[in-house]
């Protein structure tokens, strides 16, 4: 429990400012935080006087932010502060969950769709290449997600093998990808994160990240069916607006953020929301190079007419 502690010191939510400006005013406001994760942004929205419904699929980050929140704000409404409400499931299901606790007419949805330093730095959950002896697993959820990224990789015909690298990769890659990953498993499965490092390493991509941080990327967003959920997640999450309240997603790959403004630009079209932020808004420097994995960070704001 101690490292787990430690480790959720390093763990910066990122465009906390931005959030509060766009939520702004925060007291009494009534907030969904749909990826709670540690609890940054929760903490930061109770801070200025705002109730949260925060939501979290992951039990591990659950209870992390469980702890932070409590130890911050013991009791509701001391010195000003808001109060919060955490619930573990899946954001693809907002509306149910905000329809059973009677959390509706709310003033703001917040997404942030970064994962969590604690999970890409876990030792044996495979998100990332930091321990080649983790087992390919990747799951958000493992207690109701069966289908772990080893499965995907020694289970998927080649054609849907391409499918799911061009998530994040272009084409001639995806493909050239694809048929190593069917070339390695035929010698043996891909169980662990250096099996599948060795299908990556001669990979040709122009990007100046590692190469296999797009494969593992793409990986994990099919593992955990997350542009599905958030294309399913942003609609009900738009209803659960009262007439004025602000949707405010932080995406931090192009899939991500195509879905995210097709729905806007939808909403635009239809005349029944406003985007506040047509080109996105980005990290400063300072806030960059405090916290690297902040780069790609991006956010997007839609008010409800």
């Amino acid at each position: 429990m101690g490292s787990l502690r430690n480790r959720e010191k390093i763990h910066n939510p990122v465009l906390v400012r931005e959030v509060l400006d766009f939520f702004a005013p925060l007291k009494n406001a009534r907030i969904i935080d749909a990826t709670v994760g540690t609890g940054g942004h929760t903490l930061a929205l109770i801070k200025e006087g705002a109730e949260v419904l925060g939501i979290e699929a992951d039990g591990q980050m659950l209870e992390v932010a469980a702890r932070r929140l409590e130890d911050a704000c013991p009791t509701p409404n001391q010195n000003g502060w808001g109060s919060f409400k955490l619930v573990k499931g899946n954001f693809r299901n907002i509306d149910i969950i905000a329809t059973e606790i009677r959390y509706s007419d709310v003033d703001g949805v917040l997404f942030d769709l970064g994962v969590s330093n604690i999970q890409l730095t876990s030792p044996n959950r495979g998100f990332s290449f930091s321990n080649p002896q983790a087992e390919l697993d990747m799951r958000i959820d493992p207690g109701s997600q069966g289908v772990r990224a080893s499965d995907l990789l020694n289970g998927l015909r080649t054609d849907q093998l391409v499918s799911l690298f061009e998530l994040t990769l272009k084409s001639g890659p995806a493909k050239w990808l694809a048929k190593g990953v069917i070339k390695s498993r035929e010698q043996k499965p891909i169980k662990i994160v250096e099996d599948f490092l060795e299908v990556c390493k001669d990979l040709r991509t122009r990007s100046k990240l590692n190469k296999a941080t797009l494969p593992f990327l793409a990986l994990r967003m099919a593992v955990n069916s997350e542009l599905a959920n958030l294309k399913e997640a942003l609609p009900e999450a738009f209803s659960l607006l009262k007439k004025g309240g602000r949707l405010s997603v932080i995406t931090f790959h192009s899939g991500e953020k195509k879905i995210v403004l097709d729905f806007f630009h939808e909403k635009k079209r239809e005349e029944k929301g406003k985007i506040l932020t047509d080109g996105g808004i980005s990290p400063t420097s300072k806030e960059v190079d405090e916290n690297p994995r902040a780069r790609s960070a991006e956010l997007w704001v839609l008010v409800k007419s």
